[in-house]
């Protein structure tokens, strides 16, 4: 079920305005590097990097919780004796 859900939310994509954020971000990084010594370097890649790792962690999580809550919301309103499907 993991990898389903994993495949699931790697297709899922980026939206351009997301997109046009990631090159801002990029641009902005690339900047603050030129000023930074070799350690202030390093120490401000590890601090992105934990971000990126912690976003996209609960984004994932955030996902998965999503369709599991959508297949529970299915199950029980299919499981409801006055429920008709045809409606």
């Amino acid at each position: 079920m993991q990898g389903i859900l994993e495949s699931l939310f790697h297709q899922h994509g980026l939206a351009q305005e997301d997109k046009s954020a990631l090159q801002r971000i990029a641009a902005n990084t690339g900047m603050l590097k030129k000023d930074f010594n070799k350690w202030q370097k390093k120490r401000f890649l590890r601090i992105i990097d934990s971000k990126d790792l912690i976003a996209y962690k609960q984004a994932r999580d955030s996902f998965a919780n999503g369709v599991r809550y959508g297949a529970m919301f299915m199950i029980e309103v299919l499981n409801e004796k006055d429920v008709d499907i045809a409606d």
